[in-house]
C-alpha cells in the first residue's frame, strides 16, 4: 500500500514538473518568436558585456529564431510526451547550461535582466537564477522517471503536432520580423500617447499648452481640445512630477545643436512621421526608395518628417545621405529607446497629436499608394 502511495506521489510530481517545464518553454519560445529583434538586442548586450568581439546581425537574428524554435518545440514535446527519454535528457542538458550561465550572470551582473521572457516578464538576475534552479530540479526529476510521464496520444497524432508546432513557430517568428511584433508588450505600442508620458531621465512632467488672445492667457492639458483660431499658441510648459512608476521610458529628442525639441514634435496638433534609424551605418538600405517616397509624401502634404538616430557623428549622417539620397535632417535620441519604439532598422512611426497610430518595419515600408490608403482610412476613423 505504501509502495503504491509512493509511486502515485512520484507520478504526480513527475507530471506536474513536466507541465511546469513545458509551459515555461512554450511561453518563453513564443515570446522570443513574437519579438526576435528584442532577443537580438539582448544577445548583443551579452556579447558586448562578456566578450571582445561582435557577431553579424544576420547571424544573431537567425540565432534568435532558432532559440525560439528550440524552446517552443522542446515545450510541445514535453507537453505531449513525444520521445520522452531523449527529450527529458535534452531538457536536463539545456537547463544545466542555462543554470550555469545564470549563476555567472547573478555574480558578475553583466546585464540588468536575462531577457528570458522578453518585455513580458522582466526578472532580476537573482530571480532568474532561482527560476532556473527550480526548473533544473524539475528536469532532473522527469529525466529520472521519464517512463512515468503520461502518454495519452497516438504516434501519428504526436508527429502531426510536431509538424504543426514547427511550421507555426518558424512562420510566426518570420512574420514578426517582417511586420513587427504581433503582440506588443513594450511601452511604445500603438495607441500610446508619447506627449502625455513625456519624460527626461525617467522624470515625468505635467504638461500645459499655453495660448494667448490679447491680454488673456489660456492653459490647456494634452487631453483638452485646441481653442479656436483666434487664440495664438505661445509655449508648452513642463512641471516635474515626483513619480516612480512611469510607464514610458525616457523619450528625448534633440537637434544638431543639442536643443530639446521633444515637445515641438509631440505637441503639434497634426500628423508626423518618425523615421527610426538607431545606427545609420548598419541600417538596411534596401528600403530607401520607399523611405524617400514617404519623405516626398510628407513634403507634398505638409506633414512633419523627422529622422531619429543615435548616430550623432557627422560621418555616419553623411554616409547615409550619400548612400540613400536622403534630403531630410537628423535628430538625436537614445539608441535603446529607438530600438524599443520600433523593432526595425530602419522603422517608421506615424504620430497624430503625439499618439502612435501606425508602425512599419524596413520590410513593409509603405509607398505613396500605401500612404494614400492609410490616410484615407484614418480620415474615416
Amino acid at each position: 500500500m505504501k509502495q503504491k502511495s509512493k509511486s502515485l506521489i512520484i507520478t504526480i510530481a513527475v507530471n506536474a514538473c513536466r507541465v511546469l517545464l513545458a509551459s515555461t518553454f512554450i511561453f518563453s519560445g513564443f515570446v522570443k518568436a513574437n519579438d526576435p529583434l528584442g532577443t537580438v538586442y539582448k544577445l548583443e548586450d551579452y556579447i558586448s558585456a562578456m566578450t571582445w568581439f561582435t557577431l553579424p546581425h544576420t547571424f544573431l537574428l537567425a540565432s534568435a529564431i532558432i532559440l525560439a524554435f528550440f524552446e517552443f518545440t522542446l515545450g510541445t514535446h514535453l507537453l505531449f510526451g513525444i520521445n520522452r527519454k531523449n527529450v527529458s535528457r535534452t531538457a536536463v542538458a539545456f537547463m544545466a547550461i542555462m543554470t550555469l550561465l545564470t549563476i555567472y550572470i547573478a555574480i558578475a551582473d553583466p546585464v540588468s535582466d536575462c531577457g528570458c521572457f522578453g518585455d513580458v516578464i522582466i526578472l532580476s538576475n537573482e530571480a532568474t537564477l532561482a527560476k532556473n534552479i527550480i526548473l533544473f530540479g524539475a528536469s532532473v526529476l522527469i529525466c529520472r522517471y521519464y517512463r512515468l510521464q503520461k502518454d495519452f496520444l497516438s504516434a501519428g497524432v504526436k508527429w502531426f503536432i510536431v509538424l504543426i508546432s514547427f511550421c507555426f513557430i518558424i512562420g510566426y517568428a518570420i512574420y514578426c520580423v517582417i511586420s513587427l511584433p504581433l503582440i506588443d508588450f513594450r511601452p511604445y505600442k500603438i495607441g500610446t500617447n508619447l506627449l502625455k508620458g513625456a519624460t527626461t531621465a525617467g522624470q515625468t512632467f505635467d504638461i500645459k499648452i499655453v495660448y494667448k488672445k490679447g491680454e488673456e492667457t489660456l492653459e490647456l492639458t494634452t487631453e483638452d481640445d485646441d481653442p479656436d483660431s483666434t487664440w495664438t499658441y505661445v509655449e508648452t510648459r513642463r512641471t516635474p512630477l515626483d513619480t516612480s512608476d512611469n510607464a514610458i521610458a525616457d523619450f528625448h529628442i534633440t537637434d544638431e545643436f543639442d536643443n530639446d525639441i521633444t515637445e515641438d514634435i509631440l505637441a503639434a496638433d497634426e500628423y508626423a512621421f518618425l523615421l527610426i534609424i538607431p545606427h545609420l551605418t548598419k541600417a538596411d538600405e534596401g528600403c530607401v526608395d520607399k523611405i524617400n517616397e514617404v519623405y516626398d509624401y510628407a513634403t507634398d502634404y505638409d506633414i512633419g518628417f523627422y529622422c531619429l538616430t543615435s548616430s550623432s557623428d557627422k560621418s555616419s549622417q553623411t554616409y547615409w545621405s550619400d548612400h540613400t539620397g536622403a534630403e531630410y535632417s537628423y535628430y538625436i535620441a537614445n539608441d535603446r529607446i529607438l530600438k524599443t519604439v520600433v523593432r526595425a532598422q530602419p522603422g517608421l512611426v506615424l504620430l497624430h497629436n503625439g499618439i502612435i497610430i501606425r508602425k512599419w518595419s524596413n520590410y513593409n515600408m509603405p509607398g505613396e499608394r500605401d500612404l494614400l490608403e492609410t490616410f484615407s482610412l484614418l480620415s474615416k476613423e
